[in-house]
């Protein structure tokens, strides 16, 4: 009979620091409760090691028992739970750390690639045990599945016991089919579960690849796997399915073929050749080739022949042939790089030969390194080609590049970037290589302080600056003698952050700036920072402009900023620009910051405007100030020969316009053709004219594309008064594609009344997917808590981690001490236990008027020193 632990049995808080006697590991946590020393389990989860780590993890982890630690967290998580009349502070404290050792865990889980477990394990570095430790930490539903399967030939009898109740827990049906048919060689029983499981799968394209791998044991059910793969609409994935079932079903090949030949996008096709390779017979390696030559993008041509080239190697010769003729340098490259494992000597030279024939001196670089590893004897060579590319800023990025791969020849990469003779490319690639040779950052500033051009100098400097802040003072001298005035300018500018009084200097470079588009973009960043004084000389600078296209863009970010005494000399120059789009868009940009009697001179140039569009854009933006011309301007929109430009005229007008012109308004909006640009008019309009909202809706409801339909709904929601929220809900729960409705339901949520939201949840609870599900759910509950455990529920269900986390942040910022009590507070910690550290850090803002409210400052206090200490943990 067992005897618990009684007090001092063991002493001290140094439990982490016992030898492990098969035993004492697996049943500690049980002793401890047993004896009443819950304070003890709680200290034995924080003890730390002399090198800082968690003590109980590392003898754990070391030990092989990962398994027994995440048990051992789970144990305190429940007694802290439980301890919550006694002391809610410490309760609240130890749940949040408890959940951050767990999302700590699932973090390190889902950074490890099932493949990776499986060799830990086959390699012995890792027990079975603590494989499978990691695989059911991990809270993506996909790579649990992954990972079920890769490590089950290497688990026990009684581990395989634990991994099928995982697989069952799994809620993606085509994951959790997975999951029991990578399992099932291992367990023949439960082939059954998982050809239920399978059937049930709503996506055909994965329902047809778990039939295919069951149709092994069950021969029987491949006619249906056959039928399923023939529904599939996309070609790509039919094609791909057929593919799968084709080593059962050799007589489909013509047919899997036939439905590659029909697909049209060319990358898709070329996969799906090489997809079917393996299987094809030699009869119809014709027709196969046949398909490859009609690709039209050689790149995806390739991929089709050497899928093919790796079982018909005769082809070989012609996928190297097609792969020399890739247009493109960077896709040729990578093509000679994934051909050279296949192919054979003779040929492996003429793949070197392609490659280094190759004129872009960094690709020719980089295939030269990928070639390497199937020619070592290149190694070396393709440094070389770095070293004789011939152009230093290749040059010097190529070698920057090479560094990490390369950690042998550093030594050799840093002799090459020392001779480069241009001194900022040879600073660049010093500095570039300073991750690698951190004590060479004084070399590199030595060579940037002896760059001869100054610009480049200056430029280096500052690109030290980070690393070596005092070198600030010595890249604005340096600015101060570069001669050409745009480089001069561009120092300048960057340096003016740090030297406000440089900037009367950095103006007049700027007016020196020869190329007008760069001109016109160094005035208006530096525009924002010039005193007063220094404005009419930045209006000159805009005046001298000859191209109107910067003209305008100068002068637009200029007026903000000029005072009133400057704004007839704006407007003047508005007035001067010939072309009428440019001037619209100056008149536009100057319309807020006009006196009143400047407005009618504006009106008289915006009126001048010839072409209808650009004439609307500039009435549009005076109406705010001059409202008189808003009679005249429908004529304009009219006019307009684009219906996404009548709809964004119309939008922009509607603030401005009085009631007696809303008719005419309404015959523009109506004459609109397309029926989304003409929802965006009715409801631009709407919303300073309600009484037209049953007409916008009538547009919405009447829409054939359902995405669309949704978009507006969705746009229109905010403005619809109450009794037209049922028809609205009504168009919503009509669409039929479960996104967009989701999407509709979304936006309507915020808006509804009460006696509608039971029909909303009834609609929300109808979608069969749990992300679009979660998310109208979480919408619906500031407004209907009942639905936040529903809307929990379905965010738990959701098998990826990253859209999981999306949900449950969107979820916890509806939370408040109003609608969450101490039991759903605890659900909703443990579902947040499920994601990884990262993203449960994010929900903590949103978590803290709950913390505070269930375990006061207290409590706050003590999360604080756990993420400290959890962070320093597991980094």
């Amino acid at each position: 009979m067992e005897v618990p632990l009684i007090k001092g049995d063991l002493g001290g808080s140094n439990w982490h620091s016992l030898e492990d006697d098969g035993y004492i590991y697996n049943q500690l946590l049980w002793h401890l409760e047993k004896a009443g020393q819950i304070a003890q389990i709680h200290l034995l989860l924080r003890e730390e090691t002399a090198e800082g780590h968690n003590g109980w993890y590392s003898q754990c982890e070391r030990e092989g028992k990962t398994a027994v630690f995440i048990k051992d967290v789970s144990r305190a998580w429940q007694l802290a739970e439980g301890h919550f009349i006694e002391n809610p502070s410490e309760s609240i404290g130890l749940q949040v750390r408890y959940t951050l050792i767990t999302t700590s865990l699932n973090s390190l889980a889902g950074n490890i690639p099932p493949e990776l477990i499986a060799l830990l394990i086959q390699h012995e570095i890792w027990t079975p045990a603590q494989g499978l430790a990691y695989v059911r930490q991990s809270q993506d539903s996909e790579k649990q599945a992954e990972g079920l399967r890769a490590i089950s030939p290497y688990l026990t009898s009684t581990l395989l016991t634990e991994a099928l109740a995982t697989a069952r827990e799994i809620w993606y049906e085509s994951d959790r089919a997975e999951a029991l048919t990578g399992l099932a060689p291992h367990l023949p029983e439960i082939l059954p579960e998982a050809l239920a499981t399978a059937r049930k799968i709503g996506d055909k394209s994965s329902r047809a690849l778990i039939l295919k791998e069951l149709a092994l044991y069950f021969p029987e059910i491949l006619p249906e796997a056959l039928a399923t793969a023939r529904k599939i609409g996309n070609k790509s994935y039919r094609a791909r399915a057929l593919t799968g079932l084709a080593p059962h079903l050799p007589e489909i090949l013509p047919e899997a073929l036939a439905t590659a030949r029909a697909i049209e996008d060319d990358n898709s096709c070329g996969a799906a050749l090489a997809s079917l390779a393996p299987y094809l017979p030699e009869n119809l390696l014709p027709e196969a080739l046949a398909t490859a030559d009609v690709i039209w993008a050689q790149s995806s041509s390739f991929v089709a022949l050497k899928g093919l080239s790796l079982y018909f190697p005769e082809i070989l010769p012609r996928a190297l042939e097609v792969a020399r003729g890739i247009g493109d340098e960077y896709y040729r490259a990578r093509a000679l790089t994934g051909l050279a494992p296949h192919l054979p000597e003779n040929l492996l030279s003429e793949a070197l030969a392609t490659a280094r024939a190759i004129e872009h001196k960094r690709f020719r670089a980089e295939v030269l390194t990928g070639l390497a590893p199937y020619l070592p004897e290149i190694l070396p060579e393709a440094l070389a080609a770095a070293r004789a590319i011939e152009d230093e800023r290749f040059r010097a990025e190529a070698l920057t590049g090479l560094a990490p791969h390369l950690p042998s020849l550093l030594p050799e990469t840093l002799e090459i970037a020392r001779g480069i003779g241009n001194e900022y490319y040879r600073a660049r690639a010093l500095t570039g290589l300073a991750s690698h040779f951190p004590k060479i950052l004084p070399e590199a500033l030595e060579v940037a302080r002896v760059i001869g051009d100054k610009s480049s100098r200056a430029v280096a400097l500052v690109g030290l600056a980070p690393y070596l802040p005092g070198v600030l003072p010595e890249a604005l001298a340096t600015a101060r003698e570069i001669k050409d005035e745009g480089y001069r300018a561009e120092a300048l500018k960057e340096l003016a952050l740090y030297f406000p009084e440089i900037l009367p200097e950095a103006l007049a470079v700027v007016r020196g700036i020869g190329d007008e588009i760069s001109r016109a973009r160094a005035l208006t960043g530096l525009a924002p920072h010039l005193p007063e004084n220094l404005l009419p000389e930045a209006l000159a600078v805009v005046r001298g402009m000859g191209w109107e296209a910067p003209r305008a863009l100068a002068l637009t970010g200029l007026a903000p900023h000029l005072p009133e005494n400057l704004l007839p000399e704006a407007l003047a120059t508005a007035r001067e620009i010939g072309d009428e789009r440019f001037r619209a868009e100056a008149l536009t940009g100057l319309a807020p910051h006009l006196p009143e009697n400047l407005l009618p001179k504006a009106l008289a140039t915006a009126r001048a405007i010839k072409d209808e569009g650009y004439r609307a854009e500039a009435l549009r933006g005076l109406a705010p100030y001059l409202p008189e011309i808003l009679p005249g301007a429908f004529a304009t929109v009219r006019a307009i020969g684009y219906w996404n430009g009548q709809a964004e005229a119309l939008t922009g007008l509607a603030p401005h316009l009085p009631e007696s012109l809303l008719p005419e308004a309404l015959e523009v909006a109506r004459g609109i053709g397309d029926e989304y640009y003409r929802s965006e008019a009715l409801r631009g309009l709407a919303i300073y004219f309600p009484e037209i909202l049953p007409e916008a809706l009538a547009v919405v409801r009447g829409m054939g594309w359902k995405s669309s339909r949704a978009l507006a709904l969705t746009r229109l929601a905010p403005h619809l008064p109450e009794n037209l929220l049922p028809e609205a809900l009504e168009v919503a729960r009509g669409i039929g594609d479960e996104y967009d409705r989701a999407w509709a339901l979304t936006g309507l949520a915020p808006h509804l009344p009460e006696n509608l939201l039971p029909e909303a949840l009834e609609a929300a609870r109808a979608i069969k997917y749990e992300i679009q599900r979660a998310s109208v759910l979480t919408r619906l509950a500031p407004y209907f808590p009942q639905a936040l455990p529903e809307a929990l529920e379905a965010a738990k269900a959701i098998g990826d981690e990253s859209k999981r986390a999306d949900v449950l942040k969107a979820l916890t910022a509806t939370l408040t001490p109003a609608n969450v009590d101490l039991s759903f507070w605890q659900d909703v910690l443990q579902a947040l236990g499920t994601l990884t550290r990262p993203n449960f850090l994010e929900t903590i803002p949103n978590l803290a008027p709950l913390i505070l409210h269930f375990g006061g400052e207290v409590a706050l206090r003590e999360i604080h020193q756990a993420i400290r200490e959890v962070s320093r943990w597991w980094r």
